[in-house]
């Protein structure tokens, strides 16, 4: 099994997601596609970080609490406000906390769910630690340069393309449920 450490740029993905008009399962993200022990992987721990409007310090309370219940330690920063909007930074703050788990847990590899080309120095030194590194993203929103340098490429709109499969088959399934239920009631009234 190799140790898996999953970090969420939960701004980054959620943008693109949005961008997209999926609304995504963070829990099934998780156990199903960056750290699936299917493929042999031990989830070590997974952090999100999640930025707060200073506007509406209380709006992502349930969003993060869902973070909090799908498995992920959630690391949350109250923004400031920049014109008509707000800017909370995370990147250094993820640099340092996963530098810090790189050399306490030295896990084998470090999903870093993010399109931004910032982490691409700290990409490049965790891979020089001989640490396999996966970029998780939306094509549309990742850096070309930052897909490239990492280990591998988690393509999320693959994952979403899944999900939505898994939900025709889903649908088709009730559908014949729904078709048998009918054909037993109108047998059961001819006898």
């Amino acid at each position: 099994m190799e140790k898996t450490q999953v970090f969420l740029d939960y701004a980054n993905i959620n943008r693109g997601a949005n961008s997209l008009g999926y609304d995504l399962d963070y829990g099934v993200l998780l156990h199903d596609h960056l750290a699936s022990l299917d493929e042999g992987r031990f989830l070590v721990d997974a952090f999100a970080y999640v930025p707060v409007d200073p506007r509406q310090e209380y709006k992502n309370d349930e969003e993060i609490e869902a973070l909090w219940k799908a498995g992920y330690l959630v690391n949350s920063k109250v923004g400031s406000i920049a014109r008509n909007t707000y800017k909370c930074n995370f990147d250094i703050e993820m640099t340092m906390d996963i530098m810090k788990i790189a050399h306490e847990t030295k896990p084998d590899i470090i999903v870093l769910a993010t399109g931004d080309s910032d982490f691409i120095p700290l990409v490049k030194e965790l891979r020089k630690k001989g640490i396999r590194v996966e970029i998780a993203s939306f094509v549309e929103n990742t850096s070309k340069k930052l897909a490239m340098i990492a280990s591998g490429f988690i393509n999320l709109n693959e994952y979403l393309e899944f999900d939505e499969e898994e939900n025709i088959d889903d649908l088709h399934d009730e559908d014949l449920e729904e078709e048998n239920e009918q054909i037993d009631n109108l047998q059961n009234d001819e006898e």
